[in-house]
Parts: C-alpha cells; structure tokens; sequence
C-alpha cells in the first residue's frame, strides 16, 4: 500500500521526537543515579556526621562511635543509650584528662548521673577532692552507711530546692571509674543505692569488654 509523502514525513518527525525524549529521560536517570552514589559515599566518608543527626547527644566527639544501643569510644569505654529509667542527654570530653564519660538523667530531672572512666590509680585522689570540696562548701556528709569508696552529701540550689549528690569511685585492673549522682529532696535516699548497683554493673561491663579485646 503506498504511503502518501507527507505522512511518512509525520511519521519520521515522530520517531525523532520520541528518541530525543527517550535520551533526555536516560541522562536524567543517570544524572540521578551519579548524584546518589556521591551522596552514599559522602555518607559513608563521614558516618559521624550522619550518626550525630540520628542520635544522643547530636554531636558526636572526636572517639566515639554508635554501636547497637551504645555509644563507644576507642578506649573501650562504652555508654549504653537506656539505664533503666536514665536515658544518655551528653558526652564528656576528657577535660584536662579528667577522663572521658557520659551524662545520664531522668525526663523529669530528678535524677542527674555522670559515669566516667578515669587513669588507673587515680580514684583514691578523686574521691578526696571531692569530700574536701564538698567539706569547704560547708555541706554536711551524710551518714548512709555506704561503702568507703562513697560519699555524699545533701545539697541545695538557689531556687532553695534541696538535692542529694553522692560520688563512689572505684578501681579496676584496666582503669578507675567514678560516679556522681545528684536526685532530688524529694526523693527516697535508697534511689542512691540503684544507682550505685546499675553502674557498678555497667562498670563490670566495660572491663569484660576491656579483657576481651
């Protein structure tokens, strides 16, 4: 059957039309498929940066990295997110090697706690500097008839709200820890007992880690 010239010409037009719009969409794709692959690596190229968007605390320091339901640093420090009713809210730097830690608390701010690990040998001095202060603000310690390794004494803020704050240090074979707790007036002195059983714990935890490794 013959085709009249002008519907062959119709006909050509077309086919152009439709390969140019087929090339347009194929670099499109492939336009698209380069700006992902760029984004994956530059994901991967800075994962402190993508984990410090997802997770507590949002900034990440230098060390530290997210591990399933933990963060660890290349000590072998590691802080879990939850401890019992505690989520982590921060990161402490190691501060004229202070030691590096974490900040545990409440949603309420009733309870306050800060777990760090310290230099081996250094909790004996830590835990004096911390009665001598205490003493020196004219706090009373009070007579929990708790463990040598821990003092405590009741406090109060300038709002006239009181707070208990207690330190316990202990000595490991890999490194010393220490934990400062401050609750609130209003609640049971026993809370102070959980505390010390859930990061004495923890501090078991982070020496296994240390042996296994």
């Amino acid at each position: 059957m013959p085709v009249l010239p002008g519907l062959k010409m119709k006909q050509n037009n077309k086919t152009s039309f439709l390969s140019q719009r087929m090339l347009i969409y194929a670099s499109r794709v492939l336009f698209a498929s380069c700006l992902l692959l760029s984004g994956s690596l530059f994901a991967q190229a800075n994962s402190t940066i993508s984990e410090s968007l997802l997770y507590q605390p949002h900034t990440l320091h230098n060390g530290w990295r997210k591990d399933v339901d933990a963060l660890t640093h290349f000590t072998g420090m590691f802080c879990p997110d939850y401890i019992s009713k505690l989520s982590r809210s921060a990161l402490v730097p190691d501060l004229k090697e202070l030691g590096i830690g974490c900040i545990y608390e409440t949603e309420n701010g009733e309870i306050k706690v800060i777990f760090r690990r310290h230099k081996k040998d250094t909790a004996t001095a830590l835990i004096n500097n911390f009665k001598s202060g205490y003493s020196q603000s004219h706090f009373k310690p009070l007579d929990l008839k708790t463990p040598q390794n821990e003092v405590a004494f009741r406090t109060e803020t300038t709002m006239r709200m009181g707070r208990v704050e207690s330190f316990t240090a202990y000595t490991a074979p890999s490194a010393d820890y220490t934990v400062w707790a401050s609750i609130s007036d209003d609640l049971p002195v026993s809370e102070l007992e959980k505390i010390r059983a859930q990061f004495k714990k923890l501090t078991l935890r982070v020496e296994q880690e240390q042996r296994r490794n």
